[in-house]
């Protein structure tokens, strides 16, 4: 059975609460919106939005239920799109009100997940939050769409000097301020024990992830929130503060969970991505599970297909002769993410397999989706093939210097 808790708190510094929240417990939808405009336009861009949210929480409820009846990328990313498209009819709406009765540049943040078949959807526009608490640990699902953190992702400003410049509250991303908005959108799997908490940046911008942590870790929801609250008006409450937590109702092995994250976080395409950011991008990753003597890839076709073993060995066969065997972590085919020339082996399951696969043609539409991190991936995908053409290379001049 699913839990929350829900609170917003004008904090002590505001006289009045610009935030908006939604816990719609029956539809396993949550939104937390922190308005910008000033005394009544930003109360009327959360609200709206919210109330956007509410009206789509059927149609998302629908969308979930299809994903944990037959859970595959086409589903899932089902989901994500729809979560998309709430978050564009709330733009349009807030920017639309705005228009209408002059309050030009009324907008709001959002962070809103859903939960249900063993997964959280989350879509998220701006500062606001959602983190995940797991074994311990508090891991930021979303990424600021801020200033500051565009300059610390590019090297001209260190986390430090962030909390306390004055460029530290300026979104990058906000709903209404067009009629269209750019969101990202992401699944993460859950299992038992799992928290998900969405806020607004009057907790995180005052309460350290360490408290944050501690406090979530409570085996009440109500205190936790309560808590996180009070810390932040402890610190001053500067501005409202909201705080949604979420205690899933977890239907997923966190044995088969741990294994397709660790293939995920192995594979040379993500390595070097951070948590959320692989999140985002797991949304062109479908899975393959196999049979004993399945064939995955014939020797001499075409194939649009990169595999990744999650589980089970994979006997790789050239005209019929074993030359290599891959097991847990290891990959192949991904020559064909670029191109079109005929496969150079078999790969041939040698038990009951689980597969992660990418298809060429999810990746290209991704970074067209997503250029900045599609970009991220398809450089680490040229590096890695040019690494391995000069091993290639090297290996040949040796062969001839002799």
């Amino acid at each position: 059975m699913l839990k929350f808790h829900a609170r917003t708190d004008v904090g002590l510094k505001r006289k009045h609460n610009e935030d908006s929240l939604l816990a719609a417990e029956e539809f396993g939808v949550f939104v937390v919106a922190d308005g910008v405009g000033g005394r009544k336009a930003g109360e009327l861009a959360s609200a709206i939005t919210v109330n956007t949210f509410q009206s789509y929480a059927p149609q998302l409820k629908a969308a979930v239920d299809a994903f944990a009846t037959n859970a595959n990328r086409d589903t899932r990313n089902a989901v994500l799109q729809l979560l998309d498209q709430a978050a564009n009819a709330a733009s349009r709406r807030v920017y639309e009100a705005a228009t209408a009765t002059g309050r030009q540049g009324m907008t709001t943040t959002l962070v809103a997940a859903i939960i249900g078949g063993g997964a959280g959807f989350i879509v998220h526009v701006g500062d606001s939050r959602a983190y995940l608490v797991r074994d311990g640990e508090l891991r930021q699902l979303s990424e600021d769409h801020s200033m500051v953190n565009e300059l610390i992702r590019t090297g001209a400003m260190t986390r430090e000097d962030a909390a306390t410049s004055r460029y530290r509250n300026v979104i990058t991303r906000a709903v209404g301020l067009y009629p269209n908005v750019r969101t990202d959108t992401l699944h993460v799997e859950l299992i038992d024990g799992d928290r998900i908490l969405l806020c607004s940046d009057g907790l995180s911008d005052m309460v350290e992830p360490g408290e944050m942590l501690g406090l979530m870790m409570q085996l009440n929801l109500t205190q936790a929130v309560d808590g996180l609250i009070q810390a932040a008006l402890h610190r001053g409450g500067r501005d409202n503060v909201t705080v949604i937590a979420i205690e899933p109702e977890a239907v997923l092995e966190a044995e088969a969970v741990a294994a397709r994250a660790k293939a995920m976080e192995s594979l040379f395409l993500f390595e070097d991505l951070p948590f959320h950011a692989r999140l985002r991008v797991g949304r062109i990753v479908n899975e393959l599970f196999v049979s004993p003597d399945q064939v995955i890839m014939r020797q001499g076709e075409v194939g649009d297909t990169l595999y990744v073993v999650v589980q089970g060995e994979f006997s790789v066969q050239i005209e019929g002769r074993e030359v290599a065997s891959l097991q847990e972590g290891e990959h192949f085919g991904e020559l064909a993410l670029i191109g079109t020339d005929p496969r150079s082996a078999s790969v041939v399951a040698k038990g009951f397999g689980h597969l992660l696969t990418i298809e060429r043609d999810a990746l290209r539409e991704y970074c067209m989706m997503e250029p900045a991190l599609g970009n991220l991936v398809l450089w680490k995908l040229v590096a890695t093939l040019g690494h391995r053409l000069r091993r290639m290379n090297q290996h040949l001049s040796t062969i001839t210097g002799q």
